[in-house]
């Protein structure tokens, strides 16, 4: 008996931030805060990295970090979040654990508490918009030096 996966329950778990931005979204950031991107990001879809790479881990975090300096207000995180949270209804998820390392996103926001309210704003209004059950990880970058 073959079953649609699109009917099954779903439940996406620690799906990064900054990694669940729309490639539409990313170039529409970029243009709006005047972010130069490289080729690989420009092409409107997700760039193609491969285990192998010479570069490896080090390409994709500078891919990574680009995307991310692209969220510096408010209304981008809010926009993230909702947009993700209507991806994963669209696939049919029921549940949405997003995992954000608020660090990244503090010095933009005000400080660590202020960038840890928008976030979890931006995540209870997604959910409440949506249906989508929703939690956020909060993530510790032990890497970092403490705010």
């Amino acid at each position: 008996m073959e079953r649609d996966v699109r009917l099954l329950p779903k439940a996406h778990l620690h799906l990064h931030f900054t990694g669940s931005m729309r490639p539409t979204t990313l170039l529409e950031l970029a243009d709006k805060y005047g972010v130069h991107l490289p080729d690989a990001l420009t092409g409107g879809e997700p760039p193609k990295l491969r285990a192998t790479d010479e570069r490896g881990w080090f390409r994709f975090q500078r891919l990574y970090d680009i995307a991310r300096s692209c969220l510096r207000s408010p209304e981008d995180i809010h926009r993230l979040v909702r947009e993700s949270a209507q991806e994963d209804v669209a696939d049919g998820s029921g549940w949405l654990e997003i995992q954000v390392d608020p660090t990244s996103y503090a010095p933009l926001l005000g400080g660590l508490i202020p960038a840890i309210e928008i976030i979890l704003d931006a995540v209870d209004s997604a959910a409440r918009d949506t249906g989508l059950g929703m939690r956020v990880v909060i993530a510790a970058n032990r890497m970092k030096h403490p705010l």
